[in-house]
């Protein structure tokens, strides 16, 4: 089985349904979305995601997401699940809580999503100060409880995330320590510590993820146990390379795209 898999949007409504139209093309019909959809973050796109949902239910396809940071939570938190656990953003794109389960071509796949916004201070201000719109909300952050679940449900094949775990050397050589205040730093630290017990415990062979604008292959050691877990990271909306990939359930073998504009 392949699935289709595709780095942050950030709200960029024309290029997800660039990117969709290149999944549908290859005849890919479940697109697995590593985080920063742009759920609820400008109101006044409802229309354009109703369409994009009503495309992708048109076509039998479906999103499934792990959301970001960069995600409405308090409109996350208002949707009631369906019976199988999904969150519906719309009918065809389905939001995964901590934890959730599923199963792909016999693969267990495990998914938390959440991360922390570096630049989480210059957001609220500007919300708080300066009467910009909202773009940060509390729930992004990975907390004891998420990771207490996701651990709860014992191994997985791959785990879908928006965070990486620490260290992952390729990501850790392009971060840039100090740029941002010292309370955002240690706040996104200790959230990237949690998302890391997640992964030491449930001992993926696998983690798809974004967050880091940037393709990562890598891989990832457990310092205690010697576990390793190859690391798939993603691009982000506009990348031409990065951006879009599949993988094949088969072999877990992650092949990134060319999307050409």
């Amino acid at each position: 089985m392949i699935l289709g898999l595709l780095g942050d949007v950030h709200g960029n409504l024309p290029w997800l349904r660039h990117a969709i139209g290149h999944f549908q093309d290859r005849g890919i019909a479940t697109i697995v979305q590593v985080g920063d959809l742009g759920v609820g973050m400008n109101p006044r796109v409802s229309t354009d995601w109703d369409y994009i949902g009503q495309f992708m239910s048109d076509n039998g396809m479906q999103m499934l997401v792990a959301p970001g940071n960069h995600e409405n939570y308090d409109l996350i938190a208002s949707l009631k699940p369906r019976a199988d656990g999904w969150l519906p953003f719309r009918d065809s794109i389905l939001l995964a809580p901590r934890g959730h389960r599923t199963e792909h071509d016999g693969r267990s796949f495990v998914w938390l999503g959440g991360a922390a916004s570096i630049d989480r201070l210059w957001r609220t201000k500007h919300h708080r100060e300066w009467g910009a719109p909202m773009s940060w909300w509390p729930g992004e952050a990975i907390t004891d409880p998420d990771v207490d679940t996701t651990i709860a449900g014992g191994r997985a094949d791959v785990m879908i995330s928006h965070e990486a775990p620490y260290p992952v050397e390729s990501i850790e050589r392009r971060l840039s320590p100090g740029v941002f205040p010292a309370l955002d730093e240690a706040y996104a630290r200790e959230v990237r510590e949690r998302f890391t017990r997640a992964v030491a415990a449930v001992k993926p062979s696998l983690l798809i993820h974004g967050h880091y604008h940037h393709v990562v292959t890598d891989v990832w050691e457990d310092p205690h146990t010697g576990h390793t877990v190859n690391i798939a990271g993603l691009g982000m909306d506009m990348d031409i390379l990065g951006a879009a990939a599949t993988l094949d359930t088969d072999t877990l073998n992650v092949e990134y795209l060319t999307l050409t504009i």
